[in-house]
């Protein structure tokens, strides 16, 4: 039996504090608001931080850069030169560890640190490091669109920042956070199982948080869903008698059609208070969704290009393996067959994504179980079903690569299933998409969403219910006419192997070139290979150390196989 650990409490809680942590802009006038940050939290016993969540820890102060621009922006070689004292410091992401940065500003005096994002797309999550438990101050993250924004008035010495909870900071204040919300159970839908009402419906609704100092009254909370421009859905329903600190969750209905055209369904969550709110920001939250002939995904998919989002990058701390995955139930799912899987990776500087590799992998969840509250809910019996190896050829960072299934796998209708993609790289990121958050959606449910599997403790809700993997699947209409795909798959014995193994290549035949990567992606060994067909090659595995590989064999129609290999001494 897997280890299983519910994150299922933490993310609940996560939801409805998150929202209050801002960092706010109040001089010069011009810039004044609030921009989106992560900050650090000492909740990971990787950081010594104070609580943002409690107010006393709020910090006001000047933006000051550690240093001038072209010196040592990036606070990677202190001590630093500049007085910090009193001041926010800002610091570029780069080169070293959050937590280095953060200390070396810590100790040139400053009472609190904002590290610009030297990347496109929003903050994120930043480790502690080995330094992260010596830092006692607070730490946020903006984007690198942000930064460049305020940098020049930052300079100028022009810009007065706020950086802790908004907790009783306005008097009128209503909000949610994009983890507050109802969304549809994913955010690609596949066209072919969504034909109906019956087969497809959003629940709709939203949790309002009044974070201001006044009871409110003649408050609202709306949701209206437009398609290809125009308004298909919307309610409104009224807030009144809200305490200063309370929560409310207001409920929209239920959006359903008689049909569901392929393409982008904007949903789009408004809170409006009677008085003027004193923090707008966090008023409208996005849940968009979309019905789609072949693409299934938590994550979001770019309606234009159909490309997968994945504006962050995260890996577990320590690990042997990880194993990302989608799960996928439907009642009608055998009206479908899966082909394939889509995901991104990225490395830091200077490591490269050339010669490593990523499995893909499909599982039956034979676990049968009503929900996630059931008692008999396990992963006891996934049964794998296919699983195939791409290794990179180049480095081809943030890329959307698609890798096919040996052939087409049908399913059951009711059936549950999990796919997946698993590393063994520890210089690797997979792609994550840190824009949507099922928190809301998954206590309303009660259906998995995107387990993590770290070394055999499979976690529920992965890193957090708002980080969700860029991954998706590729479907396919069932067809009655049968496919002549070549089913070959290569199956070497002895496994494990000791000095020699063989390789049975089944209706392959010629020459092919075989390469042996250890699992850190480095090229052990690279060889040619020559047999007929139905043949059993051996090979040489005596000088190599104990250990696992991936063998991978290109043959001359440029065709690839890949198979893990464990050779034990």
């Amino acid at each position: 039996m897997k280890k299983i650990s519910l994150f299922l409490t933490m993310t609940l809680v996560s939801a409805f504090t998150f929202a209050q942590v801002i960092f706010q802009v109040q001089t010069p006038t011009p810039l004044a608001g609030n921009y989106g940050l992560t900050w650090a939290d000492p909740g990971g016993n990787d950081w010594a931080t104070p609580d943002l969540l409690i107010p006393a820890n709020a910090e006001t102060g000047i933006l000051k850069f550690v240093d001038l621009p072209g010196g040592d922006t990036i606070a990677c070689a202190p001590p630093l030169t500049a007085n910090l004292t009193g001041n926010i410091a800002v610091v570029y992401r780069g080169s070293c560890e959050f937590g280095a940065k953060a200390l070396a500003a810590q100790n040139a005096g400053a009472i609190a640190v904002i590290i610009i994002n030297n990347i496109a797309g929003a903050p994120v999550a930043m480790g502690g490091g080995a330094s992260g438990l010596s830092v006692t101050i607070p730490v946020i993250m903006i984007s690198n669109v942000d930064g460049a924004l305020l940098r020049n008035d930052i300079i100028a010495g022009n810009i007065t920042g706020f950086i802790g909870s908004k907790i009783g900071l306005f008097a009128d204040d209503l909000g949610a956070s994009k983890g507050d919300v109802l969304r549809a159970r994913r955010f690609s839908n596949l066209a072919p199982l969504s034909t109906n009402a019956s087969e497809f419906s959003v629940q709709t609704g939203t949790w309002v948080i009044n974070f201001g100092n006044q009871t409110q009254n003649g408050a609202s909370a709306s949701v209206n869903i437009d398609f290809g421009g125009t308004s298909v859905y919307s309610n409104t329903v009224a807030v009144n008698n809200l305490l200063p600190g309370d929560s409310i969750f207001v409920p929209l209905g239920t959006f359903s059609q008689a049909n569901y055209p392929v393409g982008l369904y904007e949903m789009t969550y408004t809170i409006t208070t009677a008085n003027t709110d004193g923090d707008p920001n966090d008023n409208v939250v996005e849940a968009n969704f979309m019905i789609s002939a072949n693409d299934y995904s938590y994550g979001r998919i770019d309606d234009q290009t159909g490309e997968l989002l994945s504006p962050a990058g995260f890996r577990p701390g320590t690990f042997t393996e990880y194993e990302l995955c989608l799960a996928f139930d439907d009642p009608n799912a055998s009206r479908m067959k899966a082909q394939g899987l889509t995901f991104s990776a990225v490395t830091n500087t200077p490591d490269v994504l050339t010669n490593q590799f990523i499995e893909v992998r499909a599982y039956q969840w034979d676990d049968v179980f009503t929900d996630i509250n059931d008692p008999n809910f396990n992963f006891a019996n996934l049964n794998r079903l296919d699983n195939v190896f791409f290794i990179y050829t180049s480095d081809d960072q943030d890329v959307n690569i698609y890798v096919p299934f040996t052939s087409s796998i049908s399913l059951l209708n009711n059936k549950r299933y999990l796919f997946c993609a698993s590393t063994a790289s520890t210089t690797l990121f997979m792609g994550f998409d840190n824009q949507t958050d099922y928190t809301t959606t998954q206590a309303t449910l009660l259906q998995p969403t995107a387990p993590i599997n770290t070394d055999g403790t499979i976690f529920l809700n992965g890193f957090g219910l708002d980080l969700v993997p860029a991954i998706s699947v590729t479907f396919d209409i069932l067809s009655s006419v049968n496919e002549n795909t070549n089913t070959t798959n290569i199956v070497p014995f002895p496994n494990p192997a000791k000095d020699v193994i063989g390789i049975p290549v089944g209706n392959f035949s010629g020459t092919a070139q075989l390469d042996i990567f250890d699992i850190a992606g480095r090229l052990v060994s690279s060889q040619n290979l020559h047999f007929g067909k139905n043949d059993v090659v051996s090979v040489n595995v005596a000088t190599i150390e104990t250990g696992t590989y991936v063998f991978k064999m290109t043959f001359d129609d440029k065709s690839t196989k890949a198979f893990n290999v464990l050779i034990s001494k």
